[in-house]
């Protein structure tokens, strides 16, 4: 099956998972992430039975290479930034939680620190049984790790449990990307048809609907070459909004509220937003640099497709706004009625 065809079945049967419901959708994710989860382990026993061994390299995992070491870090945290978007994504359904104020910031704090000791352990795993040279040149880092190993293991086994990730990533972003369109529908952000919700699932219909075909569209619309243009497009956006979060987490000091709720530390806000803003300018200069050195093409310019889905963005918000007050003036005309 082409590849393309295959992405677009792909989003479908997700998509139908998410118009399932919330809980379905939570399940299928637990399952997957245990998956996961196994497929890391895997990779972690297999560091084990090499250090033991005694065939492990241990001074290759703190060699930097030339250049900068603040940079090659920053380089690195650019890189990183987008298998951090999931913790973001969860945010968009802390509403449908049991006492959210006190549940979600433990999970989402507990969470990202878990995966970050994670993500470390298995990088100074990976680099100490197979060169960095030759895992930077692998599309499949993490089963070059295993076919290296001393444990016998399948390698299509563990191309299964890769796609299971990717599956996982895929679904919560799609979950995110509806609740995204509701909550702005409710708000009056984008047509009120976006907050209409199934009358037996209770799921916003019309927005997984709308954020499917979207997807679908941008699927088409990239092909192969353009998903890592995507990628860097989406991480730079992130980037901006999670500035912009803190800021307004900041600003919203000033509001005297009379229910629970999470007070995150003001050094730590502070923080992000300048983390945000060096990392989103660290990202549009190197894709500038590229564009100047012509190494960067005008299609595949992170700073390009930013611009076009920013005015398209812009555009709609502009027109929404401007057919609600028309709405309005004409309901008002007839009485409120």
């Amino acid at each position: 099956m082409p590849l393309i065809v295959a992405a677009l079945l792909f989003v479908v049967v997700l998509a139908y998972v998410n118009f399932r419901g919330i809980s379905e959708s939570v399940k299928t994710n637990l399952a997957m992430s245990i998956i996961e989860l196994t497929g890391l382990a895997l990779v972690l026993l297999i560091g084990v039975v090499v250090l033991f061994g005694g065939d492990a390299n241990l001074s290759r995992p703190f060699q930097f290479n030339e250049g900068n070491p603040a940079l090659l870090a920053l380089t690195g945290a650019a890189l990183a930034f987008f298998a951090m978007t999931g913790f973001e994504n969860a945010a968009n359904v802390a509403e449908e939680t049991q006492n959210p104020s006190r549940v979600y910031p433990r999970a989402l704090l507990g969470g990202m620190a878990t995966a970050g000791l994670i993500y470390l352990v298995i990088a100074f795993v990976a680099s100490m049984i197979v060169p960095t040279g030759q895992l930077a040149g692998s599309e499949v880092a993490l089963l070059t790790v295993v076919q290296a190993g001393p444990i016998p293991f399948p390698g299509w086994l563990f191309a299964i449990i890769a796609c299971v990730a990717i599956t996982n990533t895929c679904l919560v972003s799609l979950i995110t990307n509806s609740r995204i369109m509701y909550g702005m529908a409710k708000e009056g952000i984008v047509p009120r048809i976006f907050a209409r919700t199934h009358q037996s699932r209770r799921t916003p219909l019309v927005a997984i609907i709308f954020t499917t075909i979207i997807a679908l569209i941008m699927i088409v619309g990239v092909g192969e070459a353009g998903v890592n243009t995507l990628a860097n497009a989406t991480v730079a956006f992130l980037l901006a909004v999670f500035a912009l979060v803190c800021l307004c987490a900041l600003v919203l000091r000033r509001d005297n509220l009379d229910h629970e709720h999470y007070t995150a530390p003001t050094a730590l806000l502070v923080l992000g937003v300048v983390v945000n803003v060096a990392l989103l300018l660290y990202v549009l200069g190197t894709d500038l640099q590229g564009l100047i050195a012509g190494d960067v093409t005008i299609r595949s310019s992170v700073i390009l497709v930013c611009l076009v889905m920013l005015v398209v963005g812009l555009g709609l918000y502009f027109v929404n706004n401007l057919a609600q007050r028309r709405l309005d003036s004409s309901r008002d005309g007839r009485g409120g009625s």
